[in-house]
């Protein structure tokens, strides 16, 4: 009996000690296990928290959009530009949207500017015309751009629908040489544009911008579907056609790291040489940047300049 109890004490004792040998192991592989995770956190830090050493600049002037007129010889196009200094004058995206259309009016009787009220309404335009007939007509090279120019910029400043009423207060009204009946949709009657490309007028002596829709450039992928905010970044640095009259805004010395779009807001990180790339270049490769976004109405878009170390957010589509 006694050696029995002697047995049953020692197999407890073995027992107790491999418990507590197998509890230093836990505390010990959990404790490496810390200093591990802490190492790597220390050795891999943040990219977000690297990214606060950059000098931040918000701008908080809007944006003004007006289009002009390109003869390339047999075929006209509708270019864009973009500034932020004009804006000090004018406060609300809504006013901006009507002086840009009113100004920028390409038809010969200044239609918009003599014959109409515009009213914005949340996302929807009303054309309310004060005349009819003679003084709402166009030639045909007229017409299409002064179509492309009304529903160019009403999709750059985010607007969906446009309402044209007769001066009756009807909606069968015939403008530009064209009948309209109905609200017209600024996305079907834009089409499919993605990224903006450059061309230099001489006598503003200003880089203006026309959509790869209208150049015929690519504006969607393989699977057919439209161009991805990162796709069409991407896709702004090359040209299709050879002996084109456009360049690509993304200048050599410019190269993109990364280009995302969530939540409405648009970033796009680079590099620049600065042997090669200039202010002017600088600046016209980030309005680039900004219509293009603007195509995807984005809120927000921020430009991450890695070799200036400067992180600058521009205002763009109100939510």
């Amino acid at each position: 009996m006694q050696k029995v109890t002697a047995l049953a004490g020692i197999f407890l004792f073995a027992f107790l000690l491999a418990g507590c040998q197998s509890s230093r192991d836990e505390l010990n592989a959990q404790g490496q296990s810390t200093t591990e995770t802490e190492e790597k956190e220390l050795e891999e830090p943040d990219n977000e928290s690297e990214a606060l050493d950059y000098e931040k600049v918000e701008v908080e002037d809007q944006y003004v959009l007006h289009t002009h007129l390109i003869d390339e010889g047999q075929a006209f196009y509708t270019a864009f530009s973009i500034n932020r200094n004009e804006s000090e004058e004018v406060k609300l995206l809504e006013e901006q949207l009507l002086n840009s259309l009113a100004e920028s009016d390409p038809s010969e009787q200044d239609i918009l500017n003599s014959y109409t009220d515009l009213s914005v309404e949340s996302q929807k335009l009303t054309v309310q015309f004060n005349e009819e007939g003679n003084q709402l007509s166009t030639t045909t090279a007229q017409t299409t751009l002064f179509y492309d120019s009304l529903f160019g910029i009403s999709d750059l400043y985010g607007i969906k629908e446009i309402v044209f009423l007769h001066p009756d207060g009807g909606t069968d009204i015939i403008v530009a040489e064209r009948e309209v009946n109905d609200p017209l949709v600024v996305e079907e009657e834009r089409g499919a544009t993605r990224g903006y490309y450059t061309v230099y007028d001489e006598a503003l002596e200003e880089t203006l911008f026309l959509s790869g829709g209208a150049l015929e450039e690519q504006v969607v992928n393989e699977a057919g579907e439209l161009l991805s905010f990162s796709e069409t970044v991407e896709k702004m640095a090359t040209i299709d056609k050879e002996d084109a009259f456009y360049a690509s805004a993304v200048v050599k010395g410019i190269e993109v790291v990364n280009a995302t779009l969530g939540n409405g807001m648009a970033s796009v990180q680079y590099t620049m040489d600065e042997d090669m790339v200039t202010e002017a270049d600088r600046v016209v490769f980030e309005n680039a940047i900004q219509l293009a976004a603007l195509d995807f109405h984005a809120s927000k878009v921020e430009l991450v300049n890695d070799t200036l170390q400067e992180h600058v957010r521009y205002p763009l589509i109100e939510e």
